[in-house]
C-alpha cells in the first residue's frame, strides 16, 4: 500500500517539472491549474464543510445500534442492522408466497455504508455524482458505444440508499432530497460557473512567467552550491533590459488608465534616461 502511494508522489514530482517549460503550453496549463485552483479553494472548503455535515446527519440516523458480525446472525428490531437489511429470497409454492422459508444474501460491511462515520462520507459522496452508463455492442464487426445519462441519475448515486423503504422513512427522504437540491444542482453548477470564471481570468501567459521566475528562485535556493551562486556570468550585478521608447510610454499611460495609479514625472524620467 505504502509504494502505491510512494510510485503515485513520485508520477506527480516528475510531472510538476514541466511547469518551467513553455514548449506545448506545458507550464501555461500548470499555471492555469495552480490559478485556479487558488481562487476556487475557499469554495471547495464550503462544499467539504457541508459534505462533513450531511455525512454526520445520515451517519446518526442510519447507524445500526450494534457492531456489525459477519458470522453471527443477529435478526432484531434495529432497522439499520445489515442483517435486517440483506435481499431475502421466498419460494412460491402454488401462487402463493412461502413467508415461513427463505434464503437471505450474506450481508457485508458495504451493505450499510453508514455503519462507520468514513463510509458515510464515501456514501454521501456518491450521492454528490452522477452515473454515467456505457454499453457497448458489437455491430457487423463495428463496435459501436452508447453512453445514456438521465436527470435521476444526474442527482446521484442512490445505491447506498437503496436498501432502505422510503415510505416510512420522512427524515431519509427529506435528508436526500435537500442534499440534491442544495448541493449537487445549486452548489455544483455555482462551482462550474465560478470555475469558468477563474479559468477566463487565469489564462495568461503572465502568470506562466510568474511561474517560471518562482521555479528559477526555487532552483537558486535549493537546487545550486553556495560557489554557484557566486558566479558572475549566472548572477551578474547589473541586468541592462532594452525597451522601445514610445512602446515604454504607451505601456506607462495603459497602467496609469487601467489600474488608476499615479505616474508622476514621466517626461522628467525620460530626459534622465535619455
Amino acid at each position: 500500500m505504502v509504494a502505491s502511494y510512494f510510485k503515485l508522489t513520485l508520477r506527480f514530482e516528475i510531472f510538476i517539472f514541466f511547469r518551467a517549460f513553455e514548449f506545448l503550453n506545458f507550464g501555461v496549463y500548470f499555471a492555469i491549474i495552480l490559478g485556479v485552483a487558488k481562487s476556487v479553494f475557499s469554495f471547495v472548503v464550503i462544499l467539504v464543510f457541508i459534505v462533513f455535515a450531511y455525512a454526520h446527519a445520515f451517519y446518526i440516523l442510519l447507524h445500526p445500534t450494534k457492531k456489525f458480525d459477519a458470522l453471527n446472525p443477529v435478526f432484531d428490531d434495529d432497522k439499520n442492522n445489515p442483517w435486517n437489511l440483506a435481499t431475502t429470497y421466498n419460494p412460491i409454492n402454488n401462487g402463493a408466497v412461502v413467508m415461513n422459508e427463505s434464503l437471505i444474501s450474506l450481508p457485508n460491511l458495504n451493505t450499510n455504508l453508514y455503519e462507520y462515520f468514513g463510509t458515510a462520507l464515501l456514501a454521501v459522496y456518491k450521492l454528490m455524482t452522477g452515473i454515467i452508463k456505457c454499453e457497448i455492442f458489437l455491430f457487423n464487426e463495428t463496435v459501436i458505444i452508447i453512453i445514456t445519462i438521465s436527470f435521476i441519475e444526474l442527482l446521484g448515486d442512490t445505491s447506498s440508499l437503496a436498501v432502505w423503504e422510503y415510505y416510512n422513512n420522512i427524515t431519509l427522504v427529506f435528508l436526500w432530497i435537500t442534499f440534491s437540491f442544495f448541493m449537487v444542482i445549486y452548489l455544483l453548477n455555482l462551482f462550474i460557473g465560478l470555475l469558468n470564471i477563474a479559468i477566463q481570468d487565469n489564462n495568461s501567459r503572465i502568470l506562466f512567467l510568474l511561474q517560471k521566475a518562482e521555479v528559477l528562485a526555487e532552483i537558486e535556493l535549493f537546487y545550486l552550491f553556495p560557489c554557484q551562486r557566486r558566479w558572475k556570468s549566472w548572477f551578474p550585478d547589473k541586468i541592462f533590459y532594452y525597451a522601445h521608447v514610445d512602446k515604454l510610454k504607451n505601456k506607462l499611460s495603459n497602467i496609469k488608465i487601467i489600474y488608476s495609479i499615479k505616474i508622476v514625472n514621466t517626461s522628467q524620467i525620460f530626459r534622465n534616461i535619455f
